[in-house]
């Protein structure tokens, strides 16, 4: 990437990220980043919000939060005002994230079996659904999960089953674990609605 030059008009500099299959430097890489947030931030306020375009902005917000993470541990030279605005960039796509939801969510208690058919690290364990909504669910767990990592849910009650992704995790002054599963196929387990 260092090697080929900003594709932002005039710009002669070294390109150091790519954003949206343009190459940029960090200064126009910043600007970017802003200049979407705000764009995806508006675009969050507006009615009817379609599905379609929310996975655009998820995509979108993705790669932005990405990109800066990225380019804050890799550069060796940022100043404290760059270091500052990707910082900041990653706060606000984080923030811009969690407001952009697929469905509604609900408090529930749905039983579960929670599996993990890692590589040298199978578990299994019953839990409880307890937030809601058509495209996955908050659920403690005993077992220590990372990001990424892909569970088996078995709804107890119904014997339909799914797989689904975690997509964070936090601990619990109790030692569980909350973790947020987003399910990887168009599955129903549970009507939040």
């Amino acid at each position: 990437m260092e090697t080929q030059r900003c594709s932002a008009t005039g710009c002669e500099r070294p390109a150091a990220v790519a954003l949206q299959k343009c190459r940029l430097c960090r200064e126009h890489f910043i600007a970017a980043c802003y200049e979407h947030l705000e764009g995806c931030a508006r675009r969050l306020q507006e009615r009817p919000f379609r599905e379609a375009d929310g996975e655009a902005v998820r995509q979108l917000l993705a790669e932005c939060l990405g990109q800066a993470a990225d380019l804050a541990q890799n550069a060796a030279d940022l100043g404290n005002l760059e270091r500052a605005q990707l910082l900041d960039i990653m706060l606000w796509a984080g923030e811009v994230s969690q407001r952009l939801r697929r469905s509604d969510r609900r408090a529930g208690s749905v039983p579960i079996r929670l599996r993990s058919e890692k590589p040298g690290r199978p578990w299994e364990e019953q839990s409880q659904a307890q937030i809601l909504s058509r495209h996955g669910a908050m659920v403690e767990c005993t077992h220590a999960v990372e990001t990424g990592e892909l569970l088996e849910v078995l709804r107890l009650d119904t014997g339909q089953q799914a797989q689904a992704r975690v997509v964070w995790n936090r601990p619990k002054v109790s030692g569980r674990l909350e973790i947020g599963l987003e399910f990887v196929d168009a599955v129903a387990l549970w009507d939040p609605d």
